[in-house]
């Protein structure tokens, strides 16, 4: 009997696309979403498989499970501890939060976590402000997958900080190789030819 753990590397990689789970193919699909649909649409598609068919069909076994995909496990500084304590002490104002939201730490008037387009808003009004092209949240994501990297970040710690369920998912689709990486790279092959 295969672990579940084993199935999903298995059947997550994108160079066999027949052979994808669920949640490895709407991944990959919902990043290319993101690249050409306005960011409201994406969460849209977002909310509805994860309410509709995540836990009926995105897993390869048919018990139901709780969905977590939103958790990260990620090490945090003491500054970034204080800061985050301080947004929840912002949740003493909030008249009603329901108990799925209580451990949240950035949640809207309603008691509801805040929605990735609001960042989103947020962020395109600093670059207009800034006089620089818009650019949203995910592609920050992006970026900091792609600096990880070149800062010598393990992969499969990176993929672990992103929560993916695939190492392929992480290298594939959101570590982007820059023209300075490529010549560092060739460098150091000529480096140590020249060193023989």
């Amino acid at each position: 009997m295969i672990s579940e753990s084993a199935y999903i590397d298995e059947h997550s990689k994108l160079n066999v696309p027949m052979d994808l789970i669920v949640n490895a193919w709407f991944e990959y699909w919902i990043d290319l979403k993101k690249e050409t649909v306005r960011p409201n649409t994406v969460r849209n598609y977002s909310e509805r498989y994860e309410r509709n068919i995540k836990s009926d069909i995105g897993k390869p076994t048919k018990k139901k499970e709780a969905s977590k995909s939103g958790y990260r496990k990620v090490p945090l500084t003491d500054e970034a501890i204080s800061i985050l304590k301080r947004q929840k002490e912002k949740h003493k104002d909030i008249k009603v939060i329901p108990m799925e939201w209580v451990d949240f730490v950035f949640l809207c008037r309603k008691g509801s976590p805040i929605k990735n387009s609001t960042y989103d808003t947020a962020l395109f009004k600093i670059c207009d402000k800034a006089d620089i092209p818009r650019f949203s949240m995910h592609v920050l994501r992006h970026t900091f997958a792609t600096r990880c990297i070149e800062g010598g970040m393990k992969p499969k710690t990176l993929q672990m900080i992103l929560g993916h369920s695939n190492i392929g998912i992480t290298m594939n689709l959101y570590v982007h190789t820059t023209e300075e990486e490529k010549f560092k790279e060739i460098q150091l092959v000529a480096d140590v030819l020249n060193a023989m």
